[in-house]
């Protein structure tokens, strides 16, 4: 039986020949290492590395490597979980290109860790070299080489500002920002001479904005050393014409305004979810089974932090969601450009009443950028699929694809919603299910996803022998998802016929 299975990055063996060097870049930094060196598996979004060694499928048993991590919080973390398998011996002040930091050095059963952490603004730089094993001493030398080749990246331009008093912290990264004032976490955008963004009270859980992250909005201006900023309680940062206006004089440290970069839109499609920046099951009609209606557009290439929002509007014309994003520039991301941005309304407010034609507006920094339509139905438009030994309804929007025997049914590749069916020749041991076709054999279980920690409900039937072969037919989804589409997922099984 064809199982689900989701398995975790693991350390994979390679012995290098060339010593050919190559130049790579993550976030702020850039920096030279051998092009036949392995990439890291990710310790998290905002991480990468390299590295050379012998182990045992999970385990390096013998290697060098470090990894660069780039987020908020990493010291206290990655001190944490560094000292479940080593012990701290060693720690200090250290300093790299004009900026302070600590480092720590732990050793263990046959492994010893280096970490330099950097804090640049709101986030952490890391460096985490790592040695197991004896490694050949031309493979340490080679370690040392690339570390001694990390430089700041040419794009990377970090700066910083305070208020005379020390209330207001801002650090500027392109014209992205991010800081505190008092009690408050702020976070924006500068577009020439201007910013724009939102505020946060430490102790708030937040309900406007990104993510609902946030307590208000504010803009201000930035002229000759004096900043006035408007704080308010409303979600749009550009549209806040009341408030309480802070003027900060003598603001120390440099200010970099920000030319205008314009975005336009090439096209917008409305979509159920996007994979690698792609829009999956693209269409015009959706229904309540669909986790989410997303607008995806194309755009023309874009390098700077933009603010971007999308409106819904229901079958009346009332504003029902708005959909915040900022978009970090390039200089922090590691993309050389952009090309296509997205947002989504979740389904699972909606009442009866949101049947019929909605309308999405989408804007940048507070311009609007395009419009679409589509239509909320109740039941999704079904299709049917026939192989060479069983037919089926599928919803339209569904991806069909057969590979080495399995016939895979994708309804959601980003949230791993699917169907998939093929033959094995022992029958299931199962509760009895009765479909209008046929008498099958039925079970639910459940499997987790060891790296998210989400739990996958999965239905497993088998269906009536024919030519000393039983049909399988499975169905995945998160347990969130499940009960959503457990109608549906019996709709496509009371449809099967076999030939």
């Amino acid at each position: 039986m064809k199982k689900l299975i989701l398995i975790s990055l693991v350390l994979l063996a390679v012995l290098g020949i060339s010593q050919e060097w190559v130049s790579r870049s993550f976030g702020p930094i850039s920096w030279q290492q051998p092009s036949d060196w392995q990439e890291t598996p990710p310790l998290a979004f905002n991480s990468t590395g390299v590295f050379k060694g012998v182990g045992d499928g999970q385990t390096l048993n013998q290697g060098i490597g470090v990894f660069f991590i780039y987020d908020a919080g990493v010291e206290e973390a990655l001190v944490y979980g560094l000292s479940q398998d080593a012990s701290l011996v060693d720690q200090g002040e250290t300093e790299w290109k004009g900026f302070k930091g600590r480092y720590y050095k732990f050793e263990g059963n046959n492994l010893s860790f280096n970490v330099q952490v950097f804090p640049l603004g709101m986030r952490d730089l890391a460096f985490w070299n790592f040695v197991a094993g004896e490694p050949a001493d031309e493979d340490l030398k080679t370690l040392e080489k690339i570390l001694s080749s990390i430089d700041l990246n040419d794009r990377f331009k970090f700066s910083r500002w305070n208020s005379q008093d020390g209330t207001l912290k801002i650090y500027q990264n392109g014209n992205h920002f991010e800081g505190s004032f008092g009690e408050k976490t702020l976070e924006g955008i500068v577009i020439e001479n201007s910013i724009f963004g939102w505020w946060k009270k430490s102790d708030s859980t937040g309900s406007v904005g990104p993510s609902r992250f946030w307590d208000g909005a504010f803009s201000g201006k930035f002229v000759e050393g004096k900043l006035q900023l408007l704080f308010s309680s409303s979600e749009d940062p550009f549209y806040s014409l009341e408030g309480t206006t802070v003027t900060f004089e003598n603001v120390s440290g440099k200010f970099e305004s920000s030319t205008v970069e314009e975005v336009s839109v090439t096209e917008s499609l409305l979509c159920r979810s996007v994979y690698e920046n792609t829009p999956f099951a693209t269409d015009t009609a959706f229904t309540p089974f669909d986790k989410r209606i997303v607008m995806w557009s194309a755009t023309k290439p874009f390098e700077n932090s933009h603010i971007f929002k999308w409106e819904w509007y229901d079958p009346d014309g009332n504003l029902k969601e708005t959909v915040y994003y900022i978009v970090a520039p390039t200089i922090e991301t590691g993309y050389d450009y952009y090309d296509s941005v997205w947002g989504w309304m979740a389904t699972d407010r909606f009442g009866e009443d949101a049947f019929g034609e909605w309308k999405v507006v989408v804007y940048a920094d507070g311009k609007k950028l395009d419009e679409s339509s589509f239509k909320l139905v109740q039941e999704p438009e079904m299709k049917t699929i026939e192989t060479e030994t069983f037919k089926l309804n599928v919803p339209a929007y569904t991806y069909y694809q057969l590979s080495e025997g399995v016939h895979y049914f994708i309804l959601d590749i980003a949230n791993l919603i699917f169907a998939e069916a093929h033959y094995e020749t022992e029958p299931l041991n199962g509760e009895v299910y009765k479909t209008p076709n046929y008498e099958v054999n039925f079970i639910e279980t459940s499997m987790p996803d060891y790296q998210t920690g989400q739990n996958f409900i999965y239905w497993v039937v088998q269906f009536p022998e024919k030519d000393g072969q039983y049909l399988y037919m499975s169905f995945y989804a998160p347990e969130d998802d499940f009960k959503r589409l457990e109608s549906l997922f019996e709709r496509i099984l009371n449809s099967v016929e076999l030939k």
